[in-house]
Protein backbone atom coordinates (compact mmCIF):
# COMPACT_ATOMS: atom_id res chain seq x y z
CA UNK A 1 0.00 0.00 0.00
CA UNK A 2 1.29 3.50 -0.88
CA UNK A 3 0.62 6.44 1.46
CA UNK A 4 2.00 9.97 0.98
CA UNK A 5 4.43 8.72 -1.65
CA UNK A 6 5.85 6.08 0.73
CA UNK A 7 5.23 2.37 0.71
CA UNK A 8 3.36 1.26 3.82
CA UNK A 9 4.38 -2.05 5.31
CA UNK A 10 1.48 -2.92 7.58
CA UNK A 11 1.21 -6.10 9.61
CA UNK A 12 -0.78 -8.78 7.72
CA UNK A 13 -3.41 -8.97 10.45
CA UNK A 14 -6.31 -9.94 8.15
CA UNK A 15 -4.47 -12.95 6.79
CA UNK A 16 -3.28 -14.02 10.22
CA UNK A 17 -6.68 -13.57 11.89
CA UNK A 18 -8.32 -15.72 9.19
CA UNK A 19 -5.76 -18.43 9.93
CA UNK A 20 -6.30 -18.14 13.69
CA UNK A 21 -10.07 -18.57 13.24
CA UNK A 22 -9.35 -21.85 11.42
CA UNK A 23 -7.15 -23.27 14.18
CA UNK A 24 -9.94 -25.41 15.72
CA UNK A 25 -10.49 -27.01 12.30
CA UNK A 26 -6.76 -27.72 12.03
CA UNK A 27 -6.82 -29.32 15.49
CA UNK A 28 -9.68 -31.61 14.40
CA UNK A 29 -7.81 -32.41 11.17
CA UNK A 30 -4.69 -33.32 13.15
CA UNK A 31 -6.76 -35.58 15.43
CA UNK A 32 -8.38 -37.33 12.46
CA UNK A 33 -5.11 -37.76 10.56
CA UNK A 34 -3.33 -39.05 13.64
CA UNK A 35 -5.88 -41.88 13.90
CA UNK A 36 -6.23 -42.70 10.17
CA UNK A 37 -4.93 -46.25 9.47
CA UNK A 38 -4.53 -45.41 5.76
CA UNK A 39 -1.57 -43.18 6.62
CA UNK A 40 1.87 -44.61 7.21
CA UNK A 41 3.21 -44.65 10.76
CA UNK A 42 5.76 -41.98 9.81
CA UNK A 43 3.06 -39.56 8.59
CA UNK A 44 0.83 -40.20 11.61
CA UNK A 45 3.88 -39.82 13.85
CA UNK A 46 4.67 -36.47 12.25
CA UNK A 47 1.17 -35.19 13.08
CA UNK A 48 1.38 -36.47 16.65
CA UNK A 49 4.87 -34.98 17.06
CA UNK A 50 3.61 -31.62 15.78
CA UNK A 51 0.72 -31.74 18.25
CA UNK A 52 3.18 -32.52 21.04
CA UNK A 53 5.43 -29.65 19.93
CA UNK A 54 2.41 -27.34 19.94
CA UNK A 55 1.64 -28.04 23.62
CA UNK A 56 5.25 -28.43 24.75
CA UNK A 57 6.81 -25.57 26.74
CA UNK A 58 10.16 -26.27 25.02
CA UNK A 59 10.28 -24.53 21.61
CA UNK A 60 12.85 -23.37 19.10
CA UNK A 61 11.51 -19.87 19.69
CA UNK A 62 10.18 -19.40 23.26
CA UNK A 63 6.48 -18.67 23.52
CA UNK A 64 7.14 -15.56 25.61
CA UNK A 65 8.31 -13.76 22.45
CA UNK A 66 5.10 -12.19 21.11
CA UNK A 67 3.84 -13.48 17.74
CA UNK A 68 7.14 -15.09 16.73
CA UNK A 69 6.99 -17.48 19.67
CA UNK A 70 3.64 -18.80 18.49
CA UNK A 71 4.43 -18.76 14.78
CA UNK A 72 7.01 -21.53 15.01
CA UNK A 73 4.39 -23.79 16.62
CA UNK A 74 1.90 -23.04 13.86
CA UNK A 75 4.49 -23.53 11.12
CA UNK A 76 5.39 -26.95 12.53
CA UNK A 77 1.69 -27.90 12.72
CA UNK A 78 0.94 -26.87 9.12
CA UNK A 79 4.06 -28.59 7.82
CA UNK A 80 3.07 -31.84 9.56
CA UNK A 81 -0.51 -31.63 8.29
CA UNK A 82 0.66 -31.05 4.73
CA UNK A 83 3.12 -33.94 5.03
CA UNK A 84 0.36 -36.25 6.27
CA UNK A 85 -2.12 -35.13 3.60
CA UNK A 86 0.44 -35.83 0.87
CA UNK A 87 0.35 -39.47 1.93
CA UNK A 88 -3.30 -39.76 0.93
CA UNK A 89 -4.80 -40.03 -2.54
CA UNK A 90 -6.69 -36.88 -3.67
CA UNK A 91 -10.11 -38.33 -2.81
CA UNK A 92 -9.15 -39.32 0.76
CA UNK A 93 -7.40 -35.98 1.20
CA UNK A 94 -10.59 -34.15 0.21
CA UNK A 95 -12.66 -36.29 2.59
CA UNK A 96 -10.42 -35.33 5.53
CA UNK A 97 -10.39 -31.63 4.65
CA UNK A 98 -14.16 -31.46 4.03
CA UNK A 99 -14.91 -33.25 7.30
CA UNK A 100 -13.43 -30.30 9.25
CA UNK A 101 -14.60 -27.53 6.91
CA UNK A 102 -11.28 -26.90 5.16
CA UNK A 103 -10.05 -27.08 1.57
CA UNK A 104 -6.72 -27.25 -0.23
CA UNK A 105 -7.12 -23.56 -1.10
CA UNK A 106 -7.62 -22.63 2.57
CA UNK A 107 -4.57 -24.64 3.58
CA UNK A 108 -2.51 -22.85 0.93
CA UNK A 109 -3.87 -19.43 2.05
CA UNK A 110 -2.88 -20.16 5.64
CA UNK A 111 0.62 -21.27 4.69
CA UNK A 112 0.96 -18.02 2.74
CA UNK A 113 -0.43 -16.02 5.69
CA UNK A 114 2.27 -17.45 7.95
CA UNK A 115 4.88 -16.73 5.29
CA UNK A 116 3.70 -13.11 5.00
CA UNK A 117 3.78 -12.73 8.78
CA UNK A 118 7.30 -14.14 9.08
CA UNK A 119 8.47 -11.89 6.21
CA UNK A 120 6.88 -8.84 7.85
CA UNK A 121 8.53 -9.65 11.17
CA UNK A 122 11.91 -9.98 9.43
CA UNK A 123 11.48 -6.60 7.71
CA UNK A 124 10.29 -4.97 10.94
CA UNK A 125 13.28 -6.40 12.79
CA UNK A 126 15.66 -5.10 10.12
CA UNK A 127 14.07 -1.62 10.27
CA UNK A 128 14.39 -1.61 14.06
CA UNK A 129 18.03 -2.67 13.87
CA UNK A 130 18.76 0.14 11.40
CA UNK A 131 17.01 2.67 13.66
CA UNK A 132 18.96 1.49 16.70
CA UNK A 133 22.22 1.57 14.73
CA UNK A 134 21.49 5.06 13.42
CA UNK A 135 20.60 6.27 16.91
CA UNK A 136 23.82 4.76 18.26
CA UNK A 137 25.91 6.45 15.59
CA UNK A 138 24.24 9.81 16.16
CA UNK A 139 24.71 9.51 19.91
CA UNK A 140 28.37 8.56 19.48
CA UNK A 141 28.91 11.46 17.08
CA UNK A 142 27.27 13.90 19.53
CA UNK A 143 29.37 12.66 22.43
CA UNK A 144 32.53 12.76 20.33
CA UNK A 145 31.80 16.30 19.14
CA UNK A 146 31.30 17.47 22.72
CA UNK A 147 34.05 15.52 24.41
CA UNK A 148 36.45 15.20 21.49
CA UNK A 149 38.16 18.60 21.79
CA UNK A 150 38.59 18.15 25.55
CA UNK A 151 39.94 14.64 25.13
CA UNK A 152 42.31 15.83 22.41
CA UNK A 153 43.63 18.67 24.61
CA UNK A 154 44.05 16.22 27.51
CA UNK A 155 45.94 13.78 25.29
CA UNK A 156 48.16 16.59 24.00
CA UNK A 157 48.96 17.71 27.55
CA UNK A 158 49.71 14.13 28.61
CA UNK A 159 51.94 13.65 25.59
CA UNK A 160 53.79 16.90 26.25
CA UNK A 161 54.29 16.01 29.92
CA UNK A 162 55.63 12.58 29.01
CA UNK A 163 57.94 14.08 26.41
CA UNK A 164 59.25 16.56 28.99
CA UNK A 165 59.91 13.78 31.52
CA UNK A 166 61.72 11.65 28.95
CA UNK A 167 63.85 14.62 27.85
CA UNK A 168 64.74 15.53 31.45
CA UNK A 169 65.53 11.91 32.26
CA UNK A 170 67.79 11.70 29.23
CA UNK A 171 69.56 14.98 30.13
CA UNK A 172 70.14 13.79 33.70
CA UNK A 173 71.52 10.50 32.48
CA UNK A 174 73.95 12.28 30.13
CA UNK A 175 75.12 14.98 32.58
CA UNK A 176 74.89 12.88 35.71
CA UNK A 177 72.94 15.63 37.39
CA UNK A 178 69.39 15.42 38.43
CA UNK A 179 66.92 15.50 41.19
CA UNK A 180 67.61 13.93 44.57
CA UNK A 181 68.04 10.19 44.28
CA UNK A 182 69.26 10.33 40.68
CA UNK A 183 72.79 9.37 39.69
CA UNK A 184 75.39 11.98 40.64
CA UNK A 185 73.61 13.49 43.62
CA UNK A 186 72.59 12.61 47.11
CA UNK A 187 74.60 11.41 50.16
CA UNK A 188 77.76 9.41 49.43
CA UNK A 189 77.87 10.42 45.81
CA UNK A 190 80.20 12.76 44.13
CA UNK A 191 78.92 16.13 43.11
CA UNK A 192 79.77 18.07 39.99
CA UNK A 193 82.90 19.60 41.62
CA UNK A 194 84.26 16.10 42.43
CA UNK A 195 83.76 16.35 46.20
CA UNK A 196 82.08 13.38 47.85
CA UNK A 197 79.15 14.35 49.99
CA UNK A 198 77.89 12.78 53.06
Amino acid sequence: MVQDGRVSDSFPSEHLSTFVRRLPAYARLAWNLGRDPLLSKARRGAVLAAAGYLVSPVDLIPGIIPVLGQLDDLLVLLAALRFALQGLDPEQRQVHLSAVGLSDAMLLEDVQALGLTVAWLARAGARTAVRIGTFGLRTTATIASRLGPRALRGAQRTGQAMEYRVRRSHEHAVTGQGPAGALGSGPGRSTSDGVTSG
